[in-house]
């Protein structure tokens, strides 16, 4: 864009009064500067063309590999949740076998125990049997109430 100084320098006196000079149009710098940069902005517009492109490739590759990540990082994860899944089962394996060997060994020492305790003797087992027969069936001492028979009257 001109500055006010380029439009006033128009009006400016060309040369002292008196004989003519040669007829002249004052000096346009605008136009001076366009017509000295217009080749070489040209260049330029060539150059940001190319840096254009070079842009373009350069996010259409970016998206290429944001998807190529996207698509690794999803079986990365899912190798880790099988690898976990695996993990689990073998973990739950080796508990269950600990557990197995747990009761194994807690049944060899009831079996043990259970040999190394004394067993009654034959009279303890006889008295305890008649202590049983004496509990359920009443002595003669203890004949129970009476019922009432068919010939007896009732009241």
């Amino acid at each position: 864009m001109p500055q006010l100084s380029d439009f006033l320098t128009r009006f400016r006196p060309v040369g002292a009064p008196g004989s003519a000079g040669t007829a002249a149009v004052p000096a346009d710098k605008a136009a001076a500067l366009a017509a000295e940069l217009d080749p070489v902005l040209d260049l330029l517009a060539k150059t940001d063309e190319q840096c254009a492109g070079v842009i373009a490739a350069a996010q259409q590759r970016a998206a290429e590999l944001a998807s190529e990540a996207a698509a690794q990082a999803a079986r990365i994860a899912a190798e880790g949740r099988r690898q976990a899944e695996a993990a689990r089962a073998v973990a739950a394996d080796q508990v269950m076998a600990a557990a197995g060997e747990r009761e194994a060994e807690l049944d060899r020492v009831t079996a043990d125990a259970l040999r190394a305790k004394p067993r009654p003797a034959e009279a303890d087992i006889v008295a305890l049997i008649r202590q049983a027969i004496e509990f359920v069936e009443p002595g003669p001492a203890d004949p129970g109430p009476a019922a009432p028979g068919p010939a007896e009257p009732g009241p």
